[in-house]
């Protein structure tokens, strides 16, 4: 396996692993288009996970606010392939999404989790981002009222 920058060929793979993560990763119902969600993530960093030509999964940032006091606060995404779970593809990619976030000199990144998904939590502690809150009844998936588990990770080497 290797991690390299998400290009946009890359984007029916991606797609596809969004799509199959709806149900668990996040209040999205239907996957963005390239369009859309090019536009809502930051240029760097943009990884995907292969093997061979076969992507695995992937991670990005998007801004939490476009305000300059804000600039180096971002939000992590990182979806795996169902038939890729539990072989270490996602703590590689959000290894090396914290290794290229602190190049880009941004200081914080946030995550929020849904409530029951207890292999994101434990993945994102191990590299190391923490629990700060839970943010109760934050938004409805599918008529049903959901839970956020907010982790955030700082810089060790932006200040």
């Amino acid at each position: 396996m290797r991690i390299e920058a998400l290009v946009p060929d890359d984007w029916p793979a991606v797609a596809a692993i969004y799509e199959d993560g709806l149900d668990i990763g996040t209040f999205e119902e239907f996957v963005p288009t390239w369009r859309e969600w090019d536009a809502a993530h930051l240029v760097w960093p943009r990884l995907v996970a292969r093997d061979d030509d076969a992507v695995l999964g992937w991670a990005a940032l998007a801004p939490v606010s476009q305000r300059e006091c804000y600039r180096g606060v971002a939000e992590n995404s990182i979806y795996v392939a169902r038939e890729a779970r539990g072989r270490g593809v996602g703590r590689a990619l959000l290894e090396e999404l914290c290794r290229e976030a602190d190049g880009a000199r941004i200081w914080t990144l946030q995550a929020g989790i849904l409530a029951g998904n207890d292999a994101s939590v434990a993945l994102h502690e191990r590299c190391g981002f923490r629990v700060v809150g839970v943010r109760e009844r934050l938004a409805r998936k599918r008529g049903e009222w959901r839970d956020v588990i907010l982790m955030e990770r700082r810089s060790a080497l932006v200040s």
